[in-house]
């Protein structure tokens, strides 16, 4: 476990938002859209999503498959790492 926050984001009367919001130790923060098997965004999701990015914030698109799942949870692992280097690797 690596001991941070993935929580459903709302953010009402902002449509187009990504869906979950990742908080790690060390103050890393991502956001995922998750999507069933398949499918991909909404062209305004597309535009949030870029706008987000250019501001610097991390966001993952069509997370669809355990594949993507699994890039998800690298990059957190990566990063908590990164932030907590007092730690040496060991997730606890």
């Amino acid at each position: 476990m690596l001991g941070g926050l993935c929580w459903k984001f709302v953010s009402p009367g902002h449509s187009g938002v990504p869906d979950r919001i990742i908080i790690l130790p060390g103050g890393a923060v991502l956001f995922v859209e998750l999507k069933a098997p398949g499918k991909k965004e909404r062209l305004l999701q597309q535009v949030i999503q870029d706008r987000m990015r250019k501001l610097g914030v991390t966001v993952f698109s069509s997370v669809n498959s355990t594949e993507k799942i699994d890039e998800v949870i690298a990059e957190c692992v990566k990063r908590t790492h990164r932030k907590s280097g007092d730690q040496k690797g060991v997730i606890s």
